[in-house]
């Protein structure tokens, strides 16, 4: 057997396994008949698109050029044999000549020896098929397709296109043009194997230095196609039988330009071959990042052609996460809607495929489960660092949750997914129970209404790097927050060295409007941090009527500090006169922030937060926002309440501070005058020592001696509950006598424990625990009665639950029992009296 029929065996054989199932065309290997007997005339005319942009480089050009000249030197160049046309691409298509510009093999080959670098930072390869597709190709180009001359392209390409290929490539299909590839390197082989008539007619080096080899293994592809053993049946794309159907394309718009083409390819492939209209098949698209947004509603487009043109503005989009959930919840919302075009009851098969290459930044079983429940047929296609565990919780079952190395392949290979979508039917059933079951629901709808102001560190502690971590914690937030004039509003404001307002809290009214503004967020800039000045600032500029705030209509007012660096101005005083001013302040923190220093601006401690790496922040988002939105402060009380709960109010709040070292001894600081600011600020302290307290210690930091109860032994502690009670349990106008000094505003108690938490009291801790559970057991406990306190304390004092804490007696025992021993030296028992003080006097107990 001769080389021209080993090359022509193995030709027939790969057409052979290419079948067009309706996606498009491919080659088909045979010898073409003449009425007369014989073959055609060896005859083509060939077109050469060479990659002339930085992917090459003036260095390399000369390899790509003598490719060119090797390919042509070895064919029959002539005006009724083999014509030669010639186009370098970059940023855009240069024709260089003709296919009828010469009629010789030498004119030719002068011409290329004559091209020059032209250099150019794009590679538009899709802009460079449509020029061949629209201006060489015809009869006054010197096309001979009228006269069944056979026409081929070769791609000669070093990298990645930069645009979509699909209207070019698609227009020469079309055309019946077989196209070739040559890859210099692994960077533009899976470009050119789309363009490509088969895969297998892509060629590829290793580098330049071996691009020459790949002439003499194209010229047998050449020569096939010149000789008509290569050749393209010409059919026409058949659509498929498809029945009604509403499906919706949700992409990740975060992968890049080169898989977003990909994926738009797809979907105008898909579209080619279904029965588009709104009495057929309907298609919506929806992209996601840190937020989805509508590209299209399944109505929007009624014929293929206006579709299909559509498609075109769907755009890739930086973005470092993806919030798959709310994704998934924004096509629940908004898209599966009759008004949107949704057919869901008129019984027409409602299919969602997802697309994605990275994990979820939110979580994805909630948002999964309820599109499943209204009978939704999810399918999920994941590639790179998605996760196949995470796909098979979106899509309705295992079968349709998809993974792919690369979405590119999607063009290749698509016949998988593309049968889901256009057979899948039905709706998802769950499993039925045997008998008929009545469940009667309840659902408390929790109605938020706040003004939410954000203080945005937009210093060089951050760096153009990590801000967009900062920019979708923002977002993730807000995202599921309920926008509007009448529930949250949002404003925003960065600082460094001075601070620069973004927008007030009437600024914008709109979600997407907000989140829309917050993505296009750039770093202010600045070396110098003065947080404290920027939270006065907030305070004097972003809380006032004229701007948006609603404090005077008792909607809760609140700051959000986003910080990386640290504070080089006082920002403690500032925070004091914010909680005065009834703001609650959270903190976000990382990188060179000051963790101790935020939870002291913070309004409470347990309302700053701190990662240790900026790429952790945005999955922040969901444990900030349930204390985001129901925590309430002001200048009277601090309390986590839902909006239509009653008010706190009652007749104590009781706080117990204790001793967490490892055991009972005296002091090591002051505590006489923080017990008497107590005093004089109308808190009432009771002390209880054991074994190696000092007497005298306790009786200085109790109100009086009768209030000082000083233990041989923790298992005493069960004597004191009864003595204690007898005190605290007095109605108020003898409390008043007992107290003389102390005024009683009300009767209620608020009762802090203060627990020696140090190393010293390690062992005696569970009888400390059982003394505390006693007297809380002859409590009241309710908001509007007793609310009780435990803060430990060693070298620092923490706070293990507030008054607001735990609203029934229940709750807090049970709190108790959860109490773990804080441990640590010193025990520095006067400041852990400042540290209650301080928190008492800014209602933060």
């Amino acid at each position: 057997m001769t080389s021209r029929n080993i090359i022509q065996d193995l030709v027939v054989r790969l057409c052979d396994a290419v079948t067009r199932s309706g996606w498009g065309g491919g080659p088909v290997a045979n010898k073409a008949p003449l009425a007369g007997g014989g073959t055609a005339q060896e005859s083509a005319d060939l077109i050469l698109l060479i990659d002339g942009s930085e992917n090459v480089g003036a260095a390399n050009f000369p390899y790509v050029r003598d490719l060119a000249l090797r390919i042509i030197e070895r064919l029959d160049v002539g005006r009724d044999t083999i014509r030669v046309a010639l186009v370098l691409y970059s940023v855009d298509p240069d024709i260089k000549f003709y296919l009828n510009s010469y009629d010789s093999k030498s004119s030719v080959v002068e011409a290329v020896k004559g091209l020059a670098y032209s250099g150019g930072d794009e590679s538009n390869l899709g802009a460079a098929l449509e020029e061949v597709a629209e201006s060489l190709l015809s009869q006054s180009a010197g096309g001979r397709a009228d006269e069944s001359v056979p026409q081929m392209l070769i791609v000669i390409s070093a990298g990645p296109s930069t645009d979509d290929t699909g209207a070019g490539d698609r227009a020469l299909k079309r055309a019946g043009v077989i196209t070739f590839g040559a890859s210099v390197g692994d960077a533009a082989s899976v470009d050119l194997e789309t363009v490509a008539t088969d895969k297998t007619f892509v060629l590829s080096a290793p580098d330049f230095r071996a691009v020459a080899s790949m002439g003499d293994q194209l010229l047998p592809y050449v020569n096939g196609v010149v000789q008509r053993t290569i050749i393209v049946q010409n059919e026409f794309t058949e659509v498929l039988a498809v029945g009604k159907r509403d499906i919706i394309f949700l992409i990740d718009s975060t992968m890049g330009a080169t898989i977003i083409n990909s994926v738009r390819e797809f979907i105008k492939r898909f579209v080619e071959i279904m029965p588009i209209g709104q009495d057929q098949v309907q298609v919506g698209v929806a992209q996601f990042g840190n937020a989805p947004r509508l590209d299209m509603d399944l109505n929007s487009y009624g014929s293929r052609e206006e579709l299909t043109a559509a498609l075109s503005s769907i755009k890739p989009k930086p973005g470092q996460t993806v919030n798959i959930g709310a994704a998934l919840d924004f096509v629940r919302t908004n898209m599966l809607r009759p008004e949107k075009g949704s057919r869901m009851n008129q019984g027409i098969p409602q299919v969602l495929l997802l697309m994605t290459s990275k994990k979820s930044s939110d979580s994805v079983v909630g948002p999964a489960l309820a599109l499943q429940r209204l009978g939704v047929l999810t399918l999920a296609a994941g590639s790179k660092t998605a996760e196949v565990p995470e796909l098979q919780q979106i899509a309705f079952a295992d079968s349709v949750a998809f993974y792919m190395r690369d979405f590119r392949q999607l063009i290749r290979n698509p016949k998988a997914i593309v049968d889901a979508l256009s057979t899948l039917a039905g709706v998802v059933v769950t499993e039925q129970p045997t008998e008929p079951v009545v469940v009667i629901t309840t659902v408390r709808t929790q109605i938020v209404v706040r003004d939410i102001v954000f203080l945005v560190d937009g210093s060089t502690y951050i760096g153009s790097s990590n801000f967009p971590f900062m920019r979708d914690f923002i977002i993730n937030v807000v995202n599921q927050l309920d926008v509007g004039p009448e529930r949250v509003q949002i404003g925003l404001l960065q600082f460094a060295d001075r601070p620069k307002i973004e927008f007030y809290l009437n600024s914008h009214s709109d979600r997407q409007e907000i989140v829309d503004k917050i993505s296009q967020l750039r770093l202010s800039g600045g070396s110098v941090l003065n947080t404290g000045a920027a939270m006065n600032y907030a305070l004097d500029n972003m809380f006032r009527v004229s701007t948006g705030s609603r404090r005077k209509q008792g909607v809760q007012q609140v700051l959000v500090l986003i910080t990386g660096g640290p504070a080089q101005d006082q920002v403690k005083s500032v925070a004091d006169k914010l909680a005065l001013a009834g703001v609650l302040t959270f903190t976000v923190s990382s990188g060179q922030a000051d963790e101790a220093l935020m939870r002291n601006v913070a309004f409470v401690p347990d309302l700053a937060y701190h990662e240790t790496s900026f790429t952790s922040l945005p999955a922040l988002a969901e444990s900030i926002m349930p204390k985001l939105i129901t925590v309430v402060g002001d200048t009277d009380t601090v309390t986590s309440v839902f909006p239509d709960e009653p008010a706190a109010g009652g007749e104590r709040d009781v706080a117990f501070l204790i001793d967490g070292t490892e055991s009972v001894r005296r002091s090591r600081d002051n505590v006489k005058d923080p017990a008497g600011a107590l005093k004089t600020d109308g808190v009432v302290p009771f002390g209880v020592g054991v074994r190696d307290a000092d007497p005298r210690q306790i009786a200085a930091i109790s109100h009086n001696p009768s209030f000082a109860f000083n233990l041989r032994e923790f298992s005493e502690l069960s004597t004191v509950p009864q003595k204690l009670n007898n005190y605290v349990s007095l109605p108020r106008d003898e409390l008043t006598l007992v107290l003389q000094q102390v005024q009683s505003n009300a009767a209620k108690r608020d009762i802090v424990f203060l627990l020696d938490g140090s190393d010293d009291t390690i062992n005696g801790f569970p009888e400390i625990k059982l003394f505390v559970k006693s007297i809380v057991e002859s409590l009241s406990v309710s908001e509007s009665h007793d609310r009780v306190s435990v803060v430990q304390f060693a070298a620092n004092p923490d706070v293990n639950f507030y008054l607001n804490s735990h609203k029934t007696k229940d709750d807090m025992l049970n709190a108790i029992d959860k109490l773990r021993h804080k441990g640590g030296r010193p025990r520095n028992t006067g400041n852990a009296l400042q540290f209650v003080r301080d928190h008492i006097q800014r209602k933060k107990m």
